[in-house]
């Protein structure tokens, strides 16, 4: 088996979502890996993902995310029930999370040096999501010890405070960094988007892309010192914005890594990742989507501001 050209690191989760204007939907199949990789199958086939599966996942998810394309034979197993979310979202846009399950089950429910299976070692390109902190070590740390290949890194919010010197500490491994708005104003207490980007690359990452929901996203490529707006792609219907954020981070990380594009056209890519996976609950829309919709929307780029 050749190896992929970009492994997502994260959680397979089940999520309970309730929406402010009444509406609710139990049981999504969801997960930062599971968002993160289908967003990335778009631009980049030889996508994998690395994340530990409880011991009630159905088995009917595992076998749409193998229709999908994705190795599940070579996922790692836990004796843990799958990671269980409730998501209550505010008429503002906000959201909270509630994890029912205890942070040691959370990190057991995280991916280890030890899951990945050796062939994927020669990826081009590797993306952290949001698990526990001392899991996105001890993976950045194998990492950049055992590859060359290019780390990308998404936060969790909930672990920020009280850990900034941690996670800023994460940034000296990291060539990619893909915090969200509320991330960044948790982690250094400012709302200035770009003079945040710089901060965060003089610390390691050539690459900082904020994410800033309905109003796109931030770019700052260190090596050409240019600051990039790129605004969200148009959807008609949005229904359930959760994954979104990990659906950018993967479509991005896959488009510059796959096809080696420039940073503009991979953030669009990123947002019409992001757009699949606010159409529906769960990873419905992402299932569906296929590369030759999504090619012909970059190719047709309809930006909802800007």
């Amino acid at each position: 088996m050749n190896p992929p050209r970009l492994v997502c690191f994260g959680n397979f989760s089940i999520d309970d979502i309730f929406l402010p204007d009444g509406n609710e939907r139990r049981a999504c199949v969801g997960g930062d890996a599971v968002f993160a990789a289908l967003g990335a199958r778009l631009w980049e086939p030889s996508t994998e993902i690395v994340a530990p599966v409880g011991n009630d996942l159905p088995d009917a998810v595992l076998q749409s995310i193998a229709d999908a394309g994705f190795r599940v034979d070579l996922l790692g197993r836990r004796p843990y029930p799958t990671l269980h979310n409730r998501v209550v979202y505010d008429s503002c846009g906000g959201r909270e999370w509630t994890l029912f399950a205890s942070e040691e089950i959370f990190h057991e429910l995280s991916p280890r040096p030890s899951d990945i299976p050796e062939q994927f070692l020669e990826a081009d390109a590797f993306l952290v999501l949001a698990m526990t902190l001392t899991a996105q070590e001890t993976l950045l740390e194998f990492l950049r010890k055992s590859t060359r290949a290019v780390l990308a890194l998404d936060l969790q919010e909930d672990y920020i405070f009280g850990n900034e010197d941690r996670i800023l500490k994460l940034l000296t491994k990291t060539d990619i960094f893909l915090p969200s708005a509320e991330e960044v104003h948790r982690l250094i207490g400012i709302d200035d988007w770009s003079s945040a980007a710089r901060y965060f690359a003089s610390l390691g990452p050539s690459l900082v892309i904020i994410k800033l929901g309905n109003e796109g996203c931030l770019v700052f490529d260190a090596n050409q010192d240019t600051v990039l707006q790129i605004p969200p792609f148009t959807v008609s219907d949005i229904l359930d914005t959760t994954g979104a954020g990990d659906s950018f981070c993967g479509g991005f990380v896959a488009a510059l890594t796959g096809k080696r594009w420039n940073v503009k056209k991979a953030a669009r890519a990123g947002a019409i990742s992001a757009s699949y996976a606010i159409a529906s609950y769960g990873i419905d829309s992402l299932l569906a989507a296929t590369a030759k919709n999504a090619m012909r929307q970059l190719a047709t780029w309809r930006p909802s501001t800007g």
